[in-house]
């Protein structure tokens, strides 16, 4: 009965581990540089349930340097105007983010250079 029990609680307690953000932020190195210099425009991806997750998102950078640029309904991205501070912010939100990018355009071909 012992054993029936822990094999039971075994993926609770490795789903319950998960779902505290123990997952790490992938940032793009441009992000980090660009945030260096000053606001940058960068794409968040949001982590499943897509609405509520972008609403606990824009709730956590409350007092930090971002903007709200647009809210892609219902994909899974924000895109967001950021600094130090709200980049500090969304590393830490495992739980919730993805990844953050840079928002840049894509050149169309012929062009070699993204337009900003």
């Amino acid at each position: 009965m012992k054993i029936a029990r822990a094999l039971i609680l075994i993926p609770l307690v490795v789903a319950a581990c998960a779902a505290t953000g123990a997952t790490s932020v992938s940032v793009d190195p441009r992000v980090e540089q660009d945030v260096s210099r000053g606001p940058t425009r960068v794409l968040v991806e949001v982590r499943p349930p897509v609405a509520r997750g972008q609403d606990e998102i824009l709730a956590r950078l409350a007092g930090t340097d971002f903007k709200l640029v647009r809210r892609f309904d219902p994909s899974p991205l924000l895109a967001l105007e950021i600094g130090p501070s709200a980049l500090a912010a969304l590393r830490a939100m495992g739980d919730l983010v993805v990844r953050v990018v840079a928002d840049v355009a894509i050149p169309p071909a012929g062009e070699s250079t993204p337009r900003r």
